[in-house]
């Protein structure tokens, strides 16, 4: 179809995604800084209600449409492929119609008695009838991964970004001197149209989509009764949702014990919300942006597994999962040496007016690549059918956060700090525990070299180069912009060189995407 391959569509959806996350983590920059710390930490208050909503409505169907839909693809069972995507899209409407209501009209209940900050009330107001757009792209999105088109969610999401960003500059500029509630507040709205936006251009690709496949799969094929459809999604999606919908659980949890533990350990409550700011609406999104790339492989790698156990080729979905780690360690492992060799620098440069972030790059950094690689783990696994098993592990994953929130916030000699020790102690556990799965079911084997050895030994040595040319330019006064776009600009093409001296097998790969011949 199209020469549509997993690791062609990883490549597409990355490339997309470096687009509109570059957009994105550029903005959060500006909106950080135009809102400050307090701001930010309304802000950060906010968005876990948001996406606790959406991750509830869209996560566990759009896994199940992409893996169900790229199954009869496989088999060539073209009128299952718009069957399966009519009925989860009746189900998601209903579903996405009774929670909007809810929360609509419970806004200031959740925003006083849950948030306990009235500042809250104006943004979940205005997010709340959205929800109904935002899951119905979502099933959209899970066709386009089942058919391995990642043309459309790549189209749109930079699209949702541009629109989102150029709305909100454009009414913080009109507002100037706002209340922070009503700034936040516009902060919602643009995230609102783009949504808006994105959903219009899914339907204009869907309609492209349809023409395609009915010119290239002439046959219906073996047609799947609707009661069996609906039987299969509802209880498919059931525990990948709430295995997803548990990290936004955590993200809501945050929110309403870590300011109130920030407290307890002597900080005042404006206080606690800067340092609630600085963390998750500053450090957490620096330190985990090697997540623009590991996401594509997350989203790409389930329904490329999902087709290949279909058709029993077991060789092609350890070849997969090999692929799918070794491109998220290849791509981690210099990140998180960069933040571990300039977590200062890089950000008092971006958050120069927020003390303090840098120490927190540092801390997230080190135990990153867990999450990096948990996260494509899971999807693995969902892909194969293990939603029960993933549920499972997550609802550990859960629990050692949260003790660790509770418990460890509240040292005054600890605070944060204590906090992302456990979250990083619970995503080594559980990326332990998963991976003992998946090398159960599928006989896979490590491979310590290619996914560890050689990009760690790359990477360190890059991490020196780096050192060195900051340290050169410190002493000749260069800007400091300057500075850390050319240590960076240097070491990274370092690091590549280096990788491909190691052998890597991963770059060959990347060679053959960019040319085309894969």
């Amino acid at each position: 179809m199209h020469n549509r391959s997993f690791i062609r569509g990883a490549f597409i959806l990355t490339v997309a995604n470096i687009i509109d996350r570059g957009i994105g983590f550029v903005f959060r920059i500006i909106l950080s800084n135009i809102l400050g710390p307090e701001g930010t930490g309304i802000y950060q208050l906010v968005l876990p209600i948001y996406f606790v909503s959406i991750t509830f409505l869209t996560s566990g169907i759009m896994a199940v449409t992409s893996r169900f839909v790229s199954e009869e693809r496989a088999k060539g069972n073209k009128k299952n492929m718009f069957k399966i995507l009519k009925i989860t899209f009746l189900i998601v409407l209903i579903i996405a119609f009774t929670i909007s209501s809810l929360l609509f009209f419970n806004t200031k209940y959740v925003a006083e008695k849950l948030l306990h900050e009235p500042r809250a009330l104006l943004s979940i107001l205005i997010f709340a009838p959205v929800l109904i757009i935002v899951a119905s792209s979502s099933v959209f999105k899970g066709f386009f991964q089942g058919v391995i088109n990642m043309i459309p969610a790549s189209v749109s999401e930079i699209v949702e970004q541009i629109v989102r960003v150029s709305t909100t500059l454009y009414l913080i500029q009109l507002f100037t001197g706002a209340k922070l509630e009503y700034l936040v507040a516009i902060a919602i709205f643009g995230i609102s149209v783009g949504e808006i936006v994105s959903f219009l251009m899914y339907i204009l690709f869907y309609k492209r989509e349809v023409k395609i496949i009915n010119k290239e799969m002439p046959y219906d094929g073996k047609e799947w009764d609707t009661f069996s459809i609906v039987k299969t999604i509802v209880v498919t999606s059931i525990p990948i949702t709430f295995s997803k919908l548990i990290v936004n659980v955590l993200d809501l949890a945050e929110s309403l014990i870590i300011p109130s533990r920030l407290v307890v350990s002597g900080l005042t409550h404006s206080e606690a919300m800067s340092e609630f700011g600085k963390m998750l609406g500053m450090a957490v999104p620096l330190a985990y942006m090697p997540a623009v790339i590991t996401s594509s492989l997350s989203t790409t790698v389930l329904p490329a597994v999902s087709e290949a156990a279909a058709l029993k080729k077991w060789d092609t979905v350890r070849l997969r999962i090999n692929q799918a780690i070794g491109y998220t360690t290849l791509v981690a492992f210099p990140a998180i040496i960069l933040f571990l060799a300039l977590p200062e620098q890089i950000s008092q440069l971006l958050y120069p007016s927020s003390p303090g972030v840098g120490a927190f790059v540092r801390v997230i950094s080190m135990g990153s690549i867990f999450a990096f690689l948990e996260a494509v783990v899971a999807s693995i696994l969902h892909g194969l059918g293990k939603q029960t098993v993933v549920l499972k592990n997550s609802i550990i994953w859960l629990g050692v956060c949260i003790i660790g929130m509770y418990y460890l916030t509240a040292m005054p000699q600890l605070r944060l700090f204590g906090y992302i020790y456990s979250f990083i102690f619970a995503d080594a556990l559980i990326l332990m525990l998963n991976m003992f799965e998946l090398i159960k079911m599928t006989g896979l084997r490590i491979d310590y070299l290619n996914w560890l050895i050689k990009p760690i030994t790359a990477s360190i040595i890059m991490g020196i180069i780096v050192i060195i040319i900051h340290s050169k330019l410190l002493t000749v006064n260069v800007n400091m912009w300057i500075n850390i776009f050319l240590s960076i600009f240097i070491g990274i093409p370092a690091y590549l060189l280096l990788c491909s001296a190691l052998k890597l097998p991963y770059l060959e790969d990347l060679r053959k995407i960019i040319l085309l011949k894969n």
